[in-house]
């Protein structure tokens, strides 16, 4: 999985792309030709902090690891992926996970309904 750069992409993602929210986290996604790529983001208006920031960045790239990218491997299409958390506090490693699996479920259903 490659990383979701570029300010044309990420704008077409936003744009276009359908929304998936499991409180803290909210998962935007657009089906695309090329090969998955994945953006993660946490809001410095709540994280003033980088340090704090890029701690949930590397929580959620992991999470994303473990539950997205096996997901990603069984479905036949490519997505431009952005995972955004919107929490107040810092998370729990377990809340993340919870709260990912949910989304990653919630994906599943969606894609598999518009194949």
């Amino acid at each position: 999985m490659e990383r979701l750069k570029g300010k044309k992409l990420v704008e077409k993602l936003f744009m276009s792309g359908a929304v998936i929210n499991a409180f803290p986290l909210r998962l935007v996604f657009i089906q695309t030709r090329t090969t998955n790529r994945l953006g993660v983001s946490v809001g410095k208006k709540k994280f003033k902090s980088a340090v704090i920031r890029n701690k949930i960045k590397r929580q959620l790239r992991a999470a994303c690891k473990d539950h997205l990218l096996v997901l990603l491997g069984e479905l036949d299409s490519k997505y431009n992926l952005m995972v955004l958390y919107s929490g107040e506090k810092k998370p729990k490693p377990t809340e993340l996970d919870k709260s990912f699996k949910l989304m990653v479920e919630r994906f599943k259903k969606k894609v598999l309904e518009n194949v």
